[in-house]
């Protein structure tokens, strides 16, 4: 089981985060870094666990930082994504505008389709606009982390190769449109997450989320979808294997 997007390093103690969610079957989780210092949090974490996926970006709230050494960065480190990125349009006065929010977007898609990566992309309050940008980036595939549009928006990205991320919101009984992405999108366009510490599930709040929590999420997906939850494991590997490699997650 691999849990495509989660922040141990914004956690105390992430090794043991890291053993711990092996422990309860969580065999391999991407290591997302989102700005400067978090980015460098997630390189020495992999130094202390080798082989541990990870992958480096800047996230739309840190958009005005520099990225100037980004693709420098992405090319010595060798991540299995560029992330996390992406747009948010909520309307914060501590975000930055959406025309610097896109050039960072923009730029790091781009390094993305030199370095023939994944991306794993942020979009509340944006899908339309990064569905658009993206097409732009046309060999560029990547997650929709914690997906927030429609479930029109969904299938178009899963139509383009690209997966949505399911995490927390499956396991909440009244979460009716996280429900509809859940049981109507191709099992081939599904990947499961926790976002750990950020998003909750049902009965467990932030900040207390783990990535051991994916069997959770597992299990409620699996229900939603009336299938076993051996097989939507099975089927979400092999979606993650596809899309980060094997290296991701080794069979």
């Amino acid at each position: 089981m691999f849990d495509s997007h989660c922040h141990p390093t914004d956690i105390d103690d992430p090794e043991l985060v890291v053993r711990s969610a092996s422990a309860a079957g969580v065999h391999s989780l991407l290591a997302c870094g989102y700005n400067h210092q978090s980015n460098q949090a997630v390189i020495e974490l992999r130094q202390r666990l080798p082989g541990l996926p990870i992958s480096i970006g800047i996230h739309p709230w840190f958009a005005d930082e520099s990225t100037e050494h980004l693709s420098d960065l992405i090319t010595k480190q060798n991540p299995i994504a560029v992330g996390e990125c992406g747009l948010d349009g909520t309307e914060e006065l501590s975000i930055p505008s959406i025309p610097i929010q896109r050039r960072t977007f923009e730029i790091q898609l781009d390094i993305a389709r030199q370095l023939q990566l994944p991306v794993t992309v942020h979009s509340r309050r944006s899908a339309a606009q990064v569905l658009d940008i993206i097409t732009n980036f046309g060999a560029v595939r990547g997650v929709m982390h914690a997906f927030g549009g429609s479930y029109e928006q969904a299938k178009s990205f899963v139509e383009r190769g690209w997966l949505i991320g399911i995490g927390g919101a499956v396991t909440r009984p009244n979460a009716r449109r996280v429900h509809r992405l859940a049981r109507e999108l191709p099992i081939e366009g599904v990947a499961l997450e926790t976002d750990a510490p950020a998003i909750g599930l049902h009965d467990v709040n932030p900040p207390d989320v783990r990535p051991a929590h994916l069997p959770i999420i597992a299990a409620a997906l699996a229900a939603v979808r009336g299938i076993e939850v051996q097989e939507l494991v099975e089927a979400t590997n092999e979606n993650v294997r596809r899309l980060f490699g094997s290296q991701a997650l080794p069979y």
